[in-house]
């Protein structure tokens, strides 16, 4: 029963009751000595029986109490209370009096405009920092545990943010067994998660290595505050479902929707940031909350690259002719279809030339020697000149940041941070010129690269509404349906601009790709085949040529194929990862594996090649890699589920449950993403 008003707990006086949940009930309180109003929290029954329990609650409490930080509720102190009937003591903790609302019920009436979500978020990080410096772990970090307060000195105004709870989640066990414990004691039928305090409600902000009762530490505070901040900035949960089942898969298995939708001029800094706290892996996530307030607060300061989601994502592709072409088949994407045929007439954006006729002239050059005879470093040096000469020429700009990412896209290298050099450059391209499609364009392709492929259409949109029928935009369009398994609207788009742009490869690439993809492997290598008629060095082409032999069983002619790419691009990582794949199915397993080098598996961390290295260990028997492999392909894109089935490179797992648990993931994932926002 509730403690009645005038209920004395030592020194304590109870006023009345402020809540209740699993964690205990909470009063208002007075404390007789001081003459000051406490909050007193009532400790369960079963926090109390156990007397190692009790003795290691009373030493956290006291590393708990030491903790002083302006966002963190205070713990002035901890007491028993002789229980009533059974005689056994229970605990309760005596805590900072907060007045105003918890973020829960703030959320509860919309998202928070974006500069106080990062003041609020920032403040959070700060009070983890604080917390994980003294080796506590809160592990139960959630709206509710958030109170908002007045007296504050954030940017937001007056009102503060303030941790409760800190690190009650560890009076549930040592190590792993606080979520172990919890999911051991979950129901397994359905049930709406909706209860207040109830357990399940947690779930919602575990990170996978709780739901799974591993070793917990700091980074898996970091995954929950990814929950909160994209709770703050959305309205929604990251992770939803009407069961406890349908909750753990979203968590394990699926990246929640862009935050676009909802915060329209968020920077892609802080979509970038909100991604490495939610990664899946621990070591993927940032590496202190200290970095993470001061990442936000570089991010509401306007160094956070900022541009408009407007212009969330496309990509270029690469090799031969037009760089624009390799934006091409590298990558993959997540959404439906957005109606690209009824779009309203593209307006004509000209980009202006620059006042300097000498950077014009260089830019010419860089043009030369990034889109037809490809010598990225060459193209590189005449556009640094451009820039020297007009550090304000916005094409040259765009040009630039471009060529960092191609050498990622044109598999030239696996130095993933290139593509935030690039960022910066486009970012900084568009702050000069607005309305570069070029800029648009490229951007999108370090996007992409970045695993952040939801934003496709929308960038893909704007290019083409900056540069009428532009034909990257489409391009684009239809590799994003194309790795997300929509394969007859990506060939729509394909022939669009197949017709528009006879001489455009690229596009034939994703036709003959779309068409190995739905099983029409003759078409795919005829239309493969007139790529070739066009430039007989076109590695992009070789490389799809010899992929289709490979999955049809044919290695004498795929070592034909990716032989003469090899040939010409013997250091090439995309060329290097089909070789070691045809290895591989030669039965040429010590060859195989010494061509998979650490160098070269860094750089299949990247979407367009991490399902071929599942498909290579699939093929070597070693199902835990691939297995590995292939849920990383997802992670980073690849939603081809129905592929998936049907590859023969991947028959050895198919079997296997952990391959239906990725099948399905992908499937809950697009479902939610089809569901209108609400």
């Amino acid at each position: 029963m509730p403690l009645a008003a005038g209920t004395r707990l030592g020194p304590y006086e109870v006023l009345g009751q402020i809540g209740a949940g699993g964690m205990g009930e909470v009063y208002k309180a007075r404390d007789t000595r001081l003459d000051r109003t406490v909050a007193i929290k009532i400790l369960p029954p079963d926090c109390s029986v156990d007397p190692d329990r009790r003795v290691r609650f009373k030493r956290e409490a006291k590393t708990i109490a030491g903790l002083s930080h302006p966002h963190i509720c205070t713990l002035f102190d901890v007491g028993e209370h002789p229980s009533t009937g059974s005689g056994q003591a229970t605990l309760y903790l005596v805590m900072e009096y907060l007045t105003g609302e918890t973020l829960a019920a703030r959320l509860g009436k919309g998202p928070l405009p974006l500069e106080q979500a990062l003041d609020y978020a920032a403040q959070i990080a700060d009070a983890l920092a604080a917390a994980h410096k003294h080796g506590i772990i809160h592990r139960d970090l959630k709206p509710g545990n958030v109170m908002l307060t007045g007296g504050g000195s954030g940017r937001s105004g007056v009102t503060s943010a303030k941790l409760l709870d800190f690190g009650l989640a560890k009076l549930k066990g040592p190590g792993a067994e606080p979520a172990a414990a919890q999911l051991a004691s979950m129901p397994t039928r359905s049930a709406p998660l909706t209860t207040e305090g109830a357990i399940v409600g947690t779930l919602q902000y575990m990170a996978p290595e709780q739901l799974e009762g591993k070793e917990t530490d700091a980074r898996t505070d970091l995954f929950a505050f990814g929950c909160v901040l994209y709770e703050m900035l959305t309205g929604r949960r990251a992770f939803a479902g009407e069961s406890t089942a349908s909750v753990i898969s979203a968590v394990m298995t699926t990246d929640p929707p862009p935050i676009s939708s909802a915060q329209p001029f968020a920077p892609p800094a802080l979509e970038r940031l909100l991604k490495a706290c939610l990664a899946k892996d621990p070591d993927e996530r940032r590496e202190s909350a200290h970095d993470v307030a001061q990442e936000l607060r570089g991010i509401a300061q306007g160094r956070g690259t900022p541009v408009t989601p407007d212009a969330p994502v496309i990509r270029r592709h690469r090799w031969v002719i037009p760089a624009a072409a390799l934006l091409l088949l590298v990558v993959a994407a997540a959404v439906a279809f957005v109606g690209v045929l009824q779009w309203q007439r593209p307006r004509v954006h000209d980009p202006a030339p620059s006042k300097v006729p000498e950077a014009n002239e260089y830019l010419r050059l860089a043009k030369l020697f990034s889109e037809t005879q490809v010598d990225l470093p060459k193209a590189q040096q005449y556009l640094e000149k451009a820039l020297a000469l007009d550090p304000d020429f916005a094409q040259a700009r765009a040009y630039y940041g471009e060529t960092y990412m191609s050498l990622i896209d044109w598999g030239l290298s696996n130095d993933t941070s290139l593509l935030y050099r690039a960022e910066a450059e486009l970012s900084r391209a568009l702050h000069d010129d607005p309305d570069s499609a070029k800029a648009y364009a490229a951007l999108a392709a370090v996007y992409l690269y970045q695993g952040r492929k939801e934003l496709v259409p929308q960038i893909a949109r704007k290019a083409i509404e900056l540069a009428a029928d532009d034909k990257n935009g489409l391009l684009m369009l239809a590799i994003y349906h194309q790795w997300s398994g929509e394969y007859q609207q990506s060939q729509v788009l394909a022939k669009r601009v197949m017709e528009a742009h006879p001489s455009f490869f690229a596009a034939r690439v994703v036709s003959a790709e779309n068409a190995r993809l739905m099983g029409d492997t003759e078409r795919s290598l005829r239309e493969e085949g007139m790529v070739l008629e066009q430039d007989s060095k076109n590695v992009l082409s070789l490389l799809l040529i010899g992929l289709t032999y490979l999955t049809q069983g044919d290695t004498v002619k795929a070592r034909e194929a990716l032989a003469l790419a090899r040939g010409f691009e013997p250091q090439n990582y995309q060329v290097r990862v089909l070789w070691a794949l045809l290895l591989a199915v030669e039965g040429r397993r010590g060859e195989a594996l010494r061509e998979m080098d650490v160098e070269l598996l860094k750089y299949g961390k990247l979407i367009v090649v991490a399902t071929n290295v599942a498909e290579f260990y699939a093929v070597l028997g070693d199902r835990a890699k691939a297995l590995e492999w292939l849920d990383h392909a997802v992670r980073v894109g690849d939603e081809r589920a129905d592929w998936f089935e049907r590859d023969p490179l991947l028959a050895n797992i198919r079997t296997d449950p952990g391959f239906r648990q990725i099948v399905e993931g992908i499937h809950i994932r697009r479902k939610q993403l089809d569901k209108p926002a609400r």
